[in-house]
């Protein structure tokens, strides 16, 4: 009986384990916002994407970049050193610049950190 009970007992504590495992923070969040941020944008106004865009660098270095159908460049540019702001050009047209977190919380993406 005790033998099983310590089982019982080991087996919860890994699965409680786990799920606090789960609850950290994600590496990447900063690129993902962006990202999702840069794409909803791009959905809002009505750009055609061929090429979704593709982020890379990290702080005040990240960019995403991606392309349109016509063969334009789509490029989101992170505008602030803490990651809060970026600007979204099509071409040579910014199309966007503010926050990151706007346009997460208006298109129900929050929680990508």
């Amino acid at each position: 009986m005790k033998r099983a009970t310590g089982g019982l007992i080991l087996t919860l504590a890994l699965a409680g384990c786990s799920q606090i495992d789960a609850l950290a923070p994600v590496g990447g969040a900063e690129i993902a916002d962006l990202r999702y941020a840069a794409i909803e944008v791009l959905l809002e106004q009505g750009v055609d994407v061929l090429v979704a865009p593709v982020c890379d660098g990290h702080g005040a270095a990240l960019r995403c970049v991606g392309e349109t159908v016509s063969n334009e460049t789509i490029t989101a540019t992170l505008t602030s050193e803490d990651g809060a702001s970026f600007d979204l050009r099509v071409g040579q047209s910014l199309i966007y610049s503010g926050p990151v977190q706007a346009v997460l919380e208006r298109n129900g993406t929050v929680g990508a950190r």
